[in-house]
């Protein structure tokens, strides 16, 4: 029975991932996002729907696997000569000021009554999901300058500082003063070892890299995997979160390999991430979604359009004010809608959040579907408004 009970989460698993692709590869029309279909099916298969597969050691295992890929790839894509400057300067910008914004709203909410944990929430409001978002993007065509440095750019600022905020915020729980140092001193080190990866580029690594890329081997694919994990999990042993170590060793990464070579380890990591360990990490998100406790709680289901509206104005109004001077006004707005478009970060603030008693079920399974609202919405309006500014079309 045990194992009748196993083939069948497997059979279940594997099937909800594949339509998950296929749909909205099937129907072009479809605006829902593979991502939030993931999620979705989790909830569907999972405890709280048919019931079929439950969280477990395994899944949680090949999950956080999946979620330092994903930021691996966040990492990756920053290439720091096409964000610095005016790009950089204005997303650090941005991202200060909706700080400001989501301190606002946050502790506004809290006093009023509506929810808790207001430092949490301000951090999860001030989120963007890059990783999420970047299939998307360049399927759209929409990475290409001008408009590409600048969307790297603040969906970088989105993912790097907020996982300093909650490091910071974590710190402060925790007595700060050990913990910002700790936090200070891995910061020093991703600095010393980005750039210990770029002198190792000059030498004899790069051929190895480069004869090994299509072998049996796979050394690059298999290098970029162990600096993941590694310094996903270095982070975590300091008490920072996963999602930094990971985001940091794709920089690590981007700055080892040589640029004749990204294109290629960007496809094969891509097949074993986005074909496998990432939609494994949103199915399981899925099925730990507690949907049954928003209706338990009076505002539960009722603050869901009040996050999404929140998300928009935190990320989004900065954008339309700052970037009036360095973009068109289409791709302004679209650049607002992409800045707002959240849901990792919000998946991992909240379930830290929830495991440290500080933030209700309810209130986190209220602020992912708000985030699973963005990235089905954001994203398709952004490309609406934005379909004559780029020559691939939607």
């Amino acid at each position: 029975m045990h194992d009748e009970a196993v083939a069948l989460g497997a059979i279940a698993l594997t099937g909800v991932i594949a339509l998950a692709a296929l749909i909205p590869a099937a129907l072009r029309i479809a605006i829902v996002p593979a991502v939030v279909l993931e999620l979705l099916f989790g909830v569907m298969i999972g405890p709280q729907g048919l019931g079929i597969l439950a969280p477990s050691i395994t899944l949680d295992l090949i999950a956080e696997l999946g979620l330092a890929i994903l930021f691996l790839f966040a990492g990756l894509e920053v290439n720091p000569r096409d964000v610095r400057g005016e790009p950089s300067r204005l997303a650090l910008r941005g991202w200060m000021a909706s700080l400001a914004i989501a301190g606002v709203l946050a502790f506004g909410g809290q006093a009023l009554g509506l929810f808790p944990a207001a430092a949490f929430v301000a951090i999860a409001l001030t989120t963007t999901a890059i990783g999420a978002l970047m299939p998307i993007l360049k399927d759209r065509g929409m990475l290409a300058p001008p408009y590409g440095p600048y969307v790297l750019a603040a969906g970088t600022a989105g993912e790097a500082f907020p996982l300093v905020m909650l490091s910071l915020i974590l710190a402060w729980a925790a007595g700060f003063g050990a913990q910002s140092l700790v936090l200070i001193a891995f910061a020093l080190i991703a600095i010393l070892v980005i750039g210990l990866a770029g002198r190792i580029r000059s030498l004899r690594l790069p051929p190895v890299l480069r004869d090994t890329m299509t072998s049996s081997g796979q050394f690059p694919i298999r290098l970029a995997v162990f600096l993941a994990v590694s310094f996903a999990l270095f982070g975590e042993s300091l008490g920072l979160d996963l999602v930094m170590g990971a985001f940091v060793a794709g920089v690590v990464l981007r700055a080892l390999m040589p640029e004749s070579l990204h294109h290629d380890l960007m496809v094969r990591l891509s097949s074993l991430g986005y074909g496998f360990l990432i939609p494994i990490f949103f199915v399981t998100s899925g099925m730990k979604l507690d949907i049954a406790a928003m209706s338990d709680a009076p505002l539960g289901f009722a603050l869901v359009p009040v996050f999404v509206v929140m998300m928009l104005l935190v990320r989004g109004v900065p954008v339309l004010w700052l970037y009036r001077h360095a973009l068109p006004i289409r791709q302004q707005i679209a650049l607002a809608l992409h800045s707002s478009t959240q849901l990792p970060l919000v998946v991992a603030i909240t379930a830290l959040a929830v495991s440290q008693g500080a933030m209700p079920d309810w209130c986190s399974a209220s602020l992912v579907v708000a985030a699973v609202i963005t990235v089905m919405l954001f994203p398709a309006l952004a490309s609406l408004v934005a379909r004559r500014e780029f020559s691939t079309p939607f």
